[in-house]
């Protein structure tokens, strides 16, 4: 009898040791989580070719042990000597122009893969006229009391773009201009405006093309100077004299939440005038120069300056009117976003992206970070538009995945994820059939473990009973050997409250194997359920390729949170107020 119940509980706990192998089977894989990138490569990287070398960080979290590499220009980067990856950081020493292009840093391991945003690494160059014709000087004469402006030029090419200086020549060297003669400015773009002149400013110019990189000058145009002394009646006559329109900030399209300073220089004899601005929206504005500030859409138009003087009279005579014409652009932002969707396995699923932006951004569809376009069936899947929204449809679906719709234009771009997900079955990535083989695998286990469930309660029934028939043999057999054959009655008396016992001890034995079972079966497939699906944290931002805008590769970042709009766009040129393009 002892052995029969341990035969029982022996099944019992063979049943519940094999769930919990099961069981921490399914833990392993729910503790995996896919890669996020945590450190990555500014989006424009310029070196000196005469550099040591390249320093590109990567970095990323996530479990199992992440893997790292690199791709320039869409292609795999080859390891050798000079290339190197430790961790994740990328170094490439005495890196030459060969070493130009578009980098990305991919980590992956088994539960997912990021990307980086990718970074455009371009050598630093510095390029002007040769030197016989900087050595040549233009002559240059003016009046006393005359407005001037003189043009750095022979630069031809420079990256990044050149910081200009002016230099006045004296006997024995150059020195850089008074920048607090109030007569004088120079502005960003290599002109240089007088007021007016005096024979004091008479001598050689030069301009200077300065590289922050390259960390070197070369010189431009040369001019000498020859200033005439006034006339007392041409400058009795200018005294009354309208200002004089030298210099104005070029047309300009800037984008939202940007900074740019418009200005306009005139010239005048004396100094005493004033600048006023006319806004877009009719408000006035005073000052040669006006700076918008975190722009918007509302501040798109023409800007008008003019300057005026007041005679002694009291009148105003006005200069004439500059004309700025300044275009607001947006990054794109979303206005419909993919959702999460939970499905059944072989159901199609359908996306829907929407996103807004000046220019009307361009929408990108991708699959656990690849682009649809590199699926292998193109079958699996259908995209279209309407104009203004954008859907994908996922045909079939046979394994969980993440699904990014990237809105996009010349300006950057925004990333938004959604998951696919199943409600008993682990991760698969739809674009590697080996884990979809594992998915199989995965089911022909709970296959097993069902047949197991089956088998085992079989045998404990079965155990449970022959126990019981064998027990009720035994105390037939006793009684019929008690000697009390007279006393049939107590005799049938104790048979059937015998009986009535063990059927009792039957259906206790068959109802606590029941309930083991179906608590097992229960904590199994709730396991199952709450497996770790391939999370995307709501501020995961996966820069997940090169995209292609206008025939460019354009490098962009993600963020649906609608953060970090400056890191999302190409280098600014802080000192134009103006994009700079690789």
């Amino acid at each position: 009898m002892t052995c029969q119940y341990f035969s029982a509980v022996s099944l019992l706990c063979s049943l519940i040791m094999t769930t919990s192998v099961r069981s921490r089977s399914f833990d392993k894989k729910s503790h995996a989580t896919p890669p996020v990138i945590s450190d990555g490569p500014n989006y424009h990287v310029y070196f000196n070719p005469g550099d040591s070398r390249i320093t590109l960080p990567c970095a990323a979290t996530g479990t199992p042990p992440i893997a790292y590499k690199w791709t320039r220009n869409g292609v795999p980067l080859d390891v050798d000597d000079r290339v190197k990856v430790d961790g994740g950081t990328l170094l490439m020493r005495n890196p030459t122009t060969a070493y130009e292009g578009y980098y990305q840093c991919i980590a992956s391991n088994d539960a997912g893969a990021a990307m980086s945003n990718v970074t455009f690494v371009q050598a630093a160059v510095l390029q002007t006229s040769d030197a016989r014709t900087r050595a040549m000087v233009t002559s240059q004469s003016a009046t006393s009391a005359d407005p001037l402006k003189l043009r750095c030029s022979h630069v031809i090419r420079s990256i990044p773009a050149p910081v200009f200086e002016w230099e006045k020549k004296t006997t024995a060297d150059y020195f850089r201009l008074n920048k607090f003669d109030s007569r004088i400015t120079q502005t960003i773009d290599g002109w240089i405006v007088f007021a007016f002149v005096q024979t004091s400013d008479s001598g050689e110019y030069k301009c200077l093309s300065y590289n922050n990189v390259l960390q070197e000058s070369l010189g431009g145009s040369k001019f000498q100077l020859n200033v005439e002394p006034y006339n007392a009646s041409v400058v009795e006559r200018k005294v009354h004299e309208a200002p004089v329109l030298l210099y104005s900030t070029s047309n300009a399209t800037m984008v939202e939440r940007e900074k740019l300073t418009l200005t306009c220089l005139f010239g005048s004899w004396p100094l005493g005038y004033q600048v006023e601005w006319t806004l877009p929206s009719g408000e006035m504005a005073n000052g040669s120069s006006f700076t918008i500030v975190n722009a918007s859409v509302k501040d798109e138009g023409v800007y008008k300056c003019r300057a005026y003087k007041t005679t002694t009279l009291g009148s105003k005579r006005y200069s004439q009117t500059g004309h700025v014409s300044v275009q607001i652009d947006a990054i794109p932002s979303f206005t419909i976003f993919p959702a999460d969707q939970e499905v059944v396995r072989g159901q199609r699923v359908n996306f829907s992206c929407q996103g807004q932006g000046r220019p009307t951004p361009n929408v990108t569809w991708y699959a656990n970070g690849t682009s649809l376009g590199q699926i292998e069936d193109p079958a699996s899947y259908v995209t279209f538009s309407d104009g203004l929204t954008a859907f994908l449809y996922l045909n079939d679906i046979q394994a969980t995945a993440t699904v990014t719709c990237n809105i996009s234009n010349v300006h950057g771009y925004r990333l938004h994820t959604a998951k696919i997900v199943f409600a008993s079955e682990s991760d698969v990535d739809i674009t590697n059939p080996s884990s979809q083989s594992r998915s199989v695998q995965r089911s022909t286990e709970s296959a097993e473990l069902s047949s197991t469930l089956s088998k085992t309660s079989t045998e404990a029934y079965h155990t449970v009973s022959t126990y019981s028939k064998q027990t009720l043999v035994s105390k037939e057999n006793g009684s019929s050997k008690s000697g009390h054959s007279g006393k049939s009655e107590a005799h049938t008396s104790n048979s059937a409250t015998s009986i009535v016992y063990t059927s009792a001890g039957v259906v206790g034995g068959l109802v606590v194997i029941v309930v083991v079972i179906i608590v097992v079966v229960l904590y199994i497939r709730r396991r199952n359920r709450n497996r770790a699906d391939p999370v995307v944290p709501r501020d995961y931002r996966p820069r997940n390729d090169i995209l292609i805008v206008n025939n460019q590769r354009v490098a962009y970042d993600s963020d649906d949170s609608g953060l970090g709009i400056d890191d999302q766009r190409p280098e600014n040129n802080e000192q134009r107020g103006l994009r700079q393009q690789p």
